[in-house]
């Protein structure tokens, strides 16, 4: 029996190791997706980039004076892939980036989405792991097969048989897209795969040596091309597109405000705001002494000028990623946030409402500092200090908090979203944001408004030190009609589910004479039913885990739960 086992044991393994994937763009049987095919409805809005060293065994090797990989900016990867080689952002050796969309990807019929790198040749290929994510913090990677050899390293120009590679992006040349099915992680704790809001790209280090080499989902090591110690090291994002989508959000670009290139509107027209979208930003101009708070919108793009008069510019890593995160000269918001000197010297919160009389869940919004708060901390000024101090060992931080209200003006939750710390015991770890970030705000549930300030560690009698500026650009909104929601909703206490998070069952109680319907996350409905009795139970134990939504109806009352199945 043992040599029998063996030997059925031994035939898997070589069926595995001469295993056969979908070959190369245009033969028989690819699964590759052209770029321009009508089969996606939408391409990444937000791109955060976090790149790795040109050389990850030998940090003092450089390329044009950097040791990391540089090539390309964010801004490049966001909208429709692009037939080209230059049109992309280089992540560097493990370096990674996280992409948001204008809606959510979820799992439809086939492949759900794609991820296009730009490889020269069918056989010249630079892989990645891919990511997915609901919440921003738990992300759930596809299981990826190498069968590349594993004993001979692959040469920085060396080709590679994408027959032996699956579920690893850069499977394709430039131009063909590298599709991803969310049903192969439908069984992932902590992730809905109808509810999918990002996606990360994790560049494979090709070295097979310890410590650096990477192993796909069998504990292959994955062999590619290494090493590359270019600034365009690594993989090469291009783009990300969804096939399946849930419903679009609502966006604030501040596109859609006229500006000219390197401009700013400040509030001095009287105006008292503007809308972006269905959001309203609020502003106050004095006219005594020329000055605003709360929110301005600019196309600025000076990263280097210190000082007050530079203060409607985003501080971000390079010229060309300046301006908002669509690019450059693309219009973003900049926020000042006052003090009240009269009333303790607390912050005046800079308000955001939605124009459409509606409540909201808020995706979030990409944050970056301004550019006179940022210099002002790494150098100090003639009013705020040097973040670190002298010695470079001050904890110091400068953060950002985002407050909710509900339709009661109560605050439903807030987060916070760190714009420099100096707190680590390694200094080398201390940072000023200097790209345009995602702060998520889903935690803050269902709301008719937000408020914006920020706070310091240098703070004096006055309030902060620290110029009390931030950056904004992309805010989503989910659309009020996806969850039901209208002008009068009866309060949440009015109805009672439990036990919520639930696993095979809940419990909808004070609902006699409501129609109760379940949705997912897209607004899809999963279950209508008219309820006779006071409370009665909803059998959840099919229903995959993640977020759903009830929505109790009674009359011209309208009520919506948010559900959690674990």
């Amino acid at each position: 029996m043992k040599k029998i086992t063996l030997s059925v044991l031994l035939m898997f393994s070589s069926i595995l190791l001469f295993a056969q994937y979908p070959p190369a763009a245009g033969q028989e049987g690819s699964t590759a997706i052209k770029w321009d095919s009508a089969i996606f409805q939408s391409w990444a809005t937000g791109c955060e980039v976090h790149r790795g060293l040109i050389q990850i065994d030998d940090p003092t090797i450089t390329y044009g004076g950097y040791n990391h990989a540089s090539f390309g900016t964010p801004s490049i990867t966001l909208g429709q892939a692009k037939e080209s080689s230059m049109d992309v952002a280089s992540l560097g050796d493990g370096g990674y980036a996280i992409l948001t969309f204008d809606r959510t990807i979820i799992n439809g019929d086939g492949f759900d989405f794609a991820v296009f790198e730009n490889g020269f040749s069918d056989a010249f290929l630079e892989l990645a792991f891919v990511e997915v994510s609901s919440d921003g913090t738990h992300f759930v990677r596809f299981p990826s097969v190498s069968l590349t050899d594993e004993t001979t390293q692959v040469g920085g120009y060396d080709a590679l048989n994408p027959t032996k590679i699956n579920n690893l992006a850069g499977k394709y040349r430039q131009g063909y897209g590298t599709p991803f099915d969310l049903a192969d992680l439908a069984d992932s704790a902590n992730l809905d795969i109808n509810n999918i809001r990002y996606v990360k790209i994790t560049d494979v280090v090709g070295n097979i040596l310890e410590p650096y080499c990477s192993y796909d989902s069998q504990g292959h090591k994955v062999n590619d091309p290494w090493p590359t110690p270019y600034y365009s090291c690594g993989f090469d994002l291009d783009a990300v597109g969804i096939i399946h989508a849930g419903t679009p959000y609502l966006m604030s670009t501040f596109n859609d405000l006229t500006l000219d290139a390197n401009s700013y509107w400040n509030g001095s027209d009287g105006t008292g705001g503007f809308n972006s979208g269905v959001a309203h930003f609020s502003n106050t101009y004095d006219n005594t002494y020329f000055s605003w708070n709360g929110f301005a919108y600019s196309s600025m793009n000076d990263t280097s000028t210190a000082g007050y008069t530079n203060q409607y510019s985003a501080y971000t890593r390079d010229a060309l990623e300046t301006a908002g995160v669509d690019g450059d000269s693309t219009n973003y918001a900049v926020c000042f946030v006052a003090t009240d000197w009269m009333n303790g010297n607390v912050p005046i919160p800079a308000e955001i409402n939605f124009t459409d009389n509606h409540s909201h869940h808020i995706s979030g919004f990409y944050v970056t500092n301004d550019t006179y708060t940022a210099l002002s901390m790494i150098n100090g000024d003639g009013y705020a200090k040097k973040f670190g101090g002298v010695t470079g060992n001050d904890p110091d931080w400068y953060r950002l908090i985002v407050r909710g209200y509900d339709s009661q003006n109560i605050i439903t939750d807030s987060v916070i979203f760190y714009l420099a710390d100096y707190r680590f015991e390694d200094n080398s770890q201390d940072y000023v944001v200097k790209d345009w970030r995602w702060v998520d705000l889903s935690l803050l549930d269902e709301v008719t408004k937000l408020d914006c300030y920020v706070e310091s560690t240098d703070a004096g009698l006055y309030g902060i030190n620290t110029p009390a500026y931030f950056c904004m650009d992309n805010l989503a909104l989910l659309p009020s009609g996806t969850y039901g929601i209208n002008d009068n909703p009866v309060a949440k206490t009015d109805i009672h589910v439990y036990p919520n998070p639930c696993a095979d069952y809940c419990y909808v109680s004070n609902a006699k004479e409501s129609e109760v319907t379940l949705l997912d996350v897209t607004g899809k409905q999963l279950l209508c039913k008219k309820c006779t009795e006071a409370s009665f139970m909803i059998n959840t134990s099919a229903l995959k885990p993640g977020y759903y939504l009830l929505r109790v109806i009674n009359g011209t009352e309208i009520s919506t739960v948010k559900l959690i199945k674990k």
